[in-house]
C-alpha cells in the first residue's frame, strides 16, 4: 500500500495515496470568521472553493507561526478538503509486516487512528480521512 507521509509538530503521520488528490505549498487562504477553530479558511484551487482544516488545532497541537506549510488536498464521499501540514515526508510504500491496526495500540488509539506503520526508525501514524472530515 501507499501513503502520503506528513508530520505534524513532531509527530508522523500519514494517509492512503487514495485519499490524496495533490501536496501543495500552503497557498494564500480565505479566512471563515465564526466557524470551528480547525478550519482555517478556503483556498480556491483550478475553481473550486476547498475548506482548509489546520491539523495542528484538529489535534490539539500549540500553533507555529514562524514555520512554513503544506495543504495536502483530500478527497472523502465526494467532497474535497484541504489539510494543513508541517511538512512533507513523501510517498512511503508499506507492506502488511509493516502495518500494525489500531486494535493493536491498546490505551493509544484514537478516533481518527486505523494503523502504524513501522518503516526502519520511523513510525508513522495513519489517519482514517473520512472520519477525520466528519466536522
Amino acid at each position: 500500500m501507499k501513503f502520503v507521509a506528513f508530520s505534524v509538530y513532531n509527530q508522523k503521520y500519514a494517509i492512503d495515496i487514495l485519499n490524496t488528490v495533490e501536496v501543495l505549498t500552503m497557498p494564500q487562504y480565505l479566512e471563515i470568521p465564526h466557524s470551528y477553530e480547525f478550519i482555517e479558511g478556503v483556498v480556491e484551487i483550478r475553481g473550486e472553493i476547498i475548506p482548509v482544516i489546520n491539523l495542528r488545532k484538529k489535534f490539539g497541537i500549540n500553533e507555529d507561526n514562524k514555520s512554513k506549510s503544506y495543504l495536502i488536498i483530500v478527497e472523502s464521499s465526494s467532497k474535497k478538503y484541504g489539510l494543513k501540514v508541517d511538512t512533507i515526508e513523501g510517498v512511503i510504500d508499506a507492506n502488511q509486516n509493516e502495518i500494525s491496526s489500531s486494535q493493536e495500540l491498546g490505551e493509544i488509539s484514537s478516533e481518527y487512528i486505523t494503523s502504524v506503520i513501522r518503516k526502519q526508525n520511523d513510525l508513522f501514524i495513519v489517519i482514517d480521512v473520512p472520519k477525520l472530515l466528519k466536522i
